[in-house]
């Protein structure tokens, strides 16, 4: 049989474990920002490897678009080939109004402007989010044929 403790000095305290302490909360707090900038880290760099992959891709439409005005000249049967093509584009200079990426400079360029088939290679320049320079180039062959 117990005796009941009577006396103050006898009896124990219980305490209220239904909390948190303040360390664990410290703890908690500092594994959740980890993990938050871990997470806002990968992406901020998803977005910008999207960025840049829309970018090479517009680059690259760009300089398709270009050579598609080059076929339209050259099976147009009023105009001379390749002289209509050397006219409107001129080996190494930039294409006017070409591009509409920041910065971006069509360049136009023949292995031999006078031979049949005509080797062209379209070279698309544009800066990056980060100010670097990058090219996307595209090459064909036109026949007048």
């Amino acid at each position: 049989m117990k005796r009941p403790i009577c006396s103050a000095i006898g009896r124990t305290r219980r305490h209220n474990n239904a909390g948190f302490t303040l360390l664990e909360l410290t703890l908690a707090m500092a594994l959740f920002a980890v993990v938050l900038g871990s997470t806002a880290q990968a992406l901020v760099t998803y977005h910008a490897n999207i960025e840049m992959q829309n970018m090479r891709s517009a680059a690259a439409q760009n300089a398709r678009s270009v050579l598609a005005e080059m076929r339209e000249v050259r099976d147009d049967p009023l105009q001379p080939f390749p002289a209509a093509i050397l006219a409107r584009w001129p080996h190494g200079e930039a294409v006017a109004g070409g591009g509409n990426l920041p910065g971006e400079q069509i360049l136009v360029t023949y292995a031999d402007p006078t031979a049949n088939p005509l080797e062209i290679t379209v070279v698309s320049i544009f800066t990056d989010m980060q100010g670097r320079p990058v090219r996307v180039q595209l090459g064909t062959a036109l026949t007048g044929e």
